[in-house]
């Protein structure tokens, strides 16, 4: 069978089109109800396809049962009501069956622009529940996203700042150890107790009072490790400070 050229040229347009379909709009048109999509994380990264997930040696979350630690995907799973996005869950590694629409493997950077734009505008936990997938995306820059939330002082958004900082704090720490390209500690055997202990004290000193001090302890201090904690309870403290210390870090 033969068709005219103006239908084939109409075919190709719509399949371009298809394939030029944002994740936002795929979600969009996928409604109300259950949806879900992977994308492939960062090399350090693994989980056991639940409630846990493993940066190198340190634990970003536990579910307090020991499963294999697999690297594999993201996947991100999230109910829609009413055009909003509530009850988002993200888990790495081995992959099971779920419910509702899954839209299959997205782009590492598809899924971060979409994670991160929900965590921009959204004041829920949904919201805060994306950064973490986001940031877990491989080859994908998100830290200079991640100081815009955590400076924007709008709305009840608290959570979402929060959980940006964290993760500035771990970029900040990636960085003065060399390796700003992932976020695998490399010095977890090389602690000083005596010295985390006391740059623990600072963090809890009242009316801010240890934040000047972290922010000497994260710039000068001998010891990567305890640069890192520094740079940890900078990320927890909410202060401006930390946030320019970051900032300054992640330039170079």
């Amino acid at each position: 069978m033969r068709h005219s050229p103006l239908l084939l040229g109409a075919l190709l347009l719509a399949l371009h089109s298809a394939g030029a379909q944002s994740l936002a709009d795929r979600i969009a048109a996928a409604g109300d109800g259950r949806v879900s999509f992977s994308f492939a994380a960062r090399p350090e990264v693994c989980g056991d396809g639940e409630g846990s997930i493993s940066i190198g040696r340190s634990h970003v979350r536990s579910n307090g049962e020991r499963r294999p630690c697999v690297h594999g995907p993201v996947r991100v799973r999230f109910t829609m009501r009413d055009g909003q996005v509530d009850q988002l869950e993200s888990s790495v590694g081995a992959t099971t069956p779920l419910d509702g629409r899954d839209l299959g493997t997205v782009s590492p950077g598809d899924a971060a622009r979409w994670l991160l734009a929900l965590a921009a505008r959204g004041e829920g936990r949904a919201a805060a529940r994306a950064i973490t997938p986001a940031v877990l995306a491989d080859g994908v820059v998100v830290w200079p996203t991640l100081l815009d939330i955590a400076r924007d002082s709008s709305g009840q958004r608290r959570g979402v700042r929060t959980e940006a900082a964290f993760w500035l704090s771990r970029f900040a720490g990636a960085a003065i150890g060399g390796h700003p390209a992932t976020l695998a500690d490399d010095d977890a055997d090389d602690r000083d107790d005596v010295k985390l202990h006391a740059v623990f004290v600072l963090s809890q000193l009242r009316n801010h009072e240890g934040i000047a001090p972290l922010l000497d302890v994260a710039r000068t201090n001998a010891n990567l490790a305890v640069r890192r904690r520094a740079l940890f309870w900078l990320g927890q403290s909410g202060d401006p400070r930390a946030l320019s210390l970051f900032e300054s870090l992640l330039r170079g």
